[in-house]
């Protein structure tokens, strides 16, 4: 049985209201980003705005990086070898943050965040595509979590491509400036939705309906 569209909006909005507090480390990046912006404004001189959003952006990101670099080599030793991990971790956090090293253009900083949701979601994509839930499974390793890993997969197509367009639809109708503070609430924000969307899926299905 599937419930009406509006059920599961309501019950995705009530799920905001039960949400735990959020951990102080993801406030951290955009913290960095909000201070680092202005001082390297002032450092460099108005005639580098550029060279300082960019600079600040590649030592938020840096801090970003290394926050989710522990859990990200936990998630890719559930999928491959120990020196596949390796290679392919390295190369998923020193990448952007060596094109950033060479950027010049703020909108390098604005489009690395919707390549990074391009590639998730094209990862669960595959896996829905092929019936499979290996990435979903190692997000949600615990075995109460298997009965929802098909669901929770489409979930994560849905989620990061919704994401995409909200970020391209930020760089299209905000200055730079102020896409800056966009991103430094965007891990924030995406906790609390991915969160909600989580819920939902277990409580549809714990109820017995399809989502």
């Amino acid at each position: 049985m599937h419930r009406a569209p509006f059920d599961l909006i309501r019950l995705f909005a009530s799920l905001f209201h039960d949400l735990p507090p959020l951990s102080r480390t993801l406030y951290l990046p955009g913290a960095i980003l909000l201070l680092g912006y202005p001082l390297m404004t002032v450092l460099l001189g108005p005639d580098h705005e550029s060279q300082a959003f960019v600079t600040a952006f590649l030592a938020a990101m840096a801090v970003r990086v290394a926050m989710g670099f522990e859990g990200m080599v936990r998630r890719m030793l559930t999928l491959y070898s120990a020196a596949q991990t390796a290679l392919f971790a390295l190369s998923f956090a020193v990448m952007p943050l060596l094109i950033l090293c060479f950027a010049t253009d703020p909108l390098w900083c604005q489009r690395m965040q919707s390549v990074f949701y391009l590639m998730v979601g094209a990862i669960f994509l595959s896996d829905v595509l092929k019936s499979r839930n290996v990435t979903a499974a190692s997000f949600w390793p615990d075995a109460d979590m298997q009965p929802h890993l098909s669901n929770l997969s489409r979930m994560m197509v849905v989620y990061n491509l919704s994401f995409l367009v909200l970020n391209e639809t930020m760089i299209q109708t905000l200055s730079a400036s102020n896409w800056l503070l966009f991103w430094s609430v965007l891990p924030i924000l995406g906790h609390m939705v991915l969160r909600a969307m989580v819920l939902t899926v277990i409580n549809f299905e714990d109820d017995g309906h399809a989502v």
